[in-house]
């Protein structure tokens, strides 16, 4: 069934998603974006490929839709604004916003009021990604659905994110000292979002407490000289960053290495447990690329999920679509 969609943010993944959908069938209605460069431009134009309509500034002004896809910041606080009216106008809500992943904990206010907004409309809310909202959370919960019990869960990533687009580089610090870097993790909101809405989300999913959790952000200080398009990384200078959380019995542990010329990339999950379960996948997902196929294909479903805000948890099996011959 194809989809009425309507792409809010338009940055890299942003169009990248807005043409990947039209690939896929769908129709792609209206764009918001609140760049100066883009509003009153041609939508068909700035996505080149076929679309209806022009950039405009506000969710308000955006047509009517069946979903929305909200490719703009990190931070729930900010998203809710855009969120809520397309939720009230009945357009489900499908974010890549980290913080969306599993906000019940973290922010519970603004859980509330999304979820509000979604059953007002008759419709969801979720936000999804590779990672928070597959790797870290949602995969390994669905690796234990054969497994009798689990004792403890342990699922790291490591990615080179010099081949990923520039504004990642920057949002993983690559090419500061080690002194700008604790600068900017004291100043707060710095690193890879949704660390601790992927434990919230496990801790929900296996009825552990989430009381005592922990977390942490450190910088991988590159041993040598690499240059990318987008960042210059010295010896001694911050290559990116290293991220962890636990919950307080130290049963779920979560790690993220995300930095320039990381080694070996991949994305395992290990499960002790009866029985003991390892998985990788080798070289990692592609987080661009995963990022805009795991939310088509959960607006695709979306519906199915019923309305409120929803999570990960609460979505019907996945899958994407077979190539077209």
């Amino acid at each position: 069934m194809s989809l009425d969609i309507i792409q809010v943010g338009l940055g890299p993944i942003g169009v990248a998603m807005a043409r990947k959908a039209v690939a896929r069938g769908h129709r792609v209605v209206g764009g918001v974006d609140t760049n100066p460069a883009l509003l009153g431009k041609s939508l068909a134009e700035v996505l080149g490929c076929p679309a209806r309509g022009h950039v405009v500034g506000t969710p308000e002004e955006a047509p009517a839709g069946d979903v929305a896809l909200v490719t703009t910041v990190s931070d729930l606080g900010r998203v809710v604004a855009t969120c809520i009216p397309f939720l009230r106008r009945g357009v489900a809500v499908v974010s890549t916003c980290e913080e969306l992943i599993y906000p019940w904990k973290s922010l519970p206010t603004e859980s509330r009021t999304l979820d509000e907004a979604a059953r007002m409309g008759g419709v969801a809310c979720l936000g999804t990604g590779i990672n928070p909202g597959f790797v870290l959370d949602y995969l390994p919960v669905i690796l234990s659905a054969p497994v009798e019990e689990v004792r403890s869960l342990r699922a790291w990533r490591v990615v080179d994110a010099g081949l990923r687009r520039g504004p990642l580089q920057k949002k993983v610090g690559a090419g500061l000292t080690p002194a700008e870097f604790a600068a900017r993790v004291a100043q707060g909101g710095f690193g890879h979002r949704g660390f601790m809405e992927s434990l919230h989300l496990l801790c929900a999913a296996f009825g552990l407490d989430t009381a005592g959790a922990t977390t942490f952000i450190e910088p991988v200080i590159s041993e040598r000289a690499i240059a990318t398009e987008h960042a210059t990384v010295a010896i001694g200078s911050v290559a990116g960053i290293h991220q962890g959380a636990s919950d307080a019995s130290g049963r779920i542990q979560l790690d993220l290495k995300m930095y320039v010329g990381a080694l070996n990339p991949a994305d395992v999950v290990e499960i002790e447990g009866t029985p003991r379960i390892r998985v990788e996948v080798q070289g990692g997902y592609h987080g661009d690329i995963a990022t805009c196929a795991i939310a088509l294909n959960a607006a695709e479903k979306i519906r199915r999920a019923g309305p409120g805000l929803r999570t990960m948890l609460d979505m019907p099996a996945l899958c994407a679509p077979f190539a077209r011959e």
